[in-house]
């Protein structure tokens, strides 16, 4: 999405594809973003957001069953206003006892799926203003391809 690619190199990320910039893979570059967010208010406001955007664009350390809740919590959160209190009261109920959310690491399968904005277009090296208006764009990106593969193939129905 962003066209400042003069700090990107070669290198990709297996899970969402996004680029190394200046050396920082993608989670090094979500470190950057929170860390952002102790002097940036409006960025600290979007924290579900960034953190529930990420997840969803690496999926392989999830169990199927806490990357779908996920990925429910986050579309009624954008989609419904969803408070952040009602989204940890529930992860938090669905999390008692011995629920596991991560696979263990020895059942992690990262599937490369390209997405048309990723934490790459969100981290800018010196450019910390706007990224909670970059986090709020890519997050709506991950709505709409999210429920683009959860609609049913139009192309034969008007066959």
């Amino acid at each position: 999405m962003h066209e400042d690619r003069e700090h990107r190199t070669g290198e990709h990320c297996p899970e969402c594809g996004a680029p190394r910039i200046d050396g920082m893979n993608c989670w090094e570059q979500l470190g950057a973003i929170l860390a952002l967010e102790w002097q940036d208010p409006e960025l600290q406001a979007e924290h579900f957001m960034t953190v529930a955007s990420y997840n969803l664009q690496h999926p392989a350390q999830f169990t199927e069953q806490a990357i779908t809740g996920l990925a429910q919590q986050f579309r009624e959160y954008l989609n419904k206003g969803l408070p952040v209190t009602e989204i940890r009261r529930r992860v938090a109920q669905s999390a008692e006892g011995k629920t596991k959310v991560l696979k263990p690491e020895t059942e992690r399968r990262p599937v490369l799926k390209l997405w048309s904005m990723t934490i790459a277009d969100v981290y800018l090296p010196n450019q910390p203003q706007g990224a909670a208006a970059r986090v709020k764009a890519w997050a709506a990106t991950i709505r709409k391809e999210l429920e683009h593969e959860l609609l049913p193939n139009s192309s034969s129905a008007h066959a």
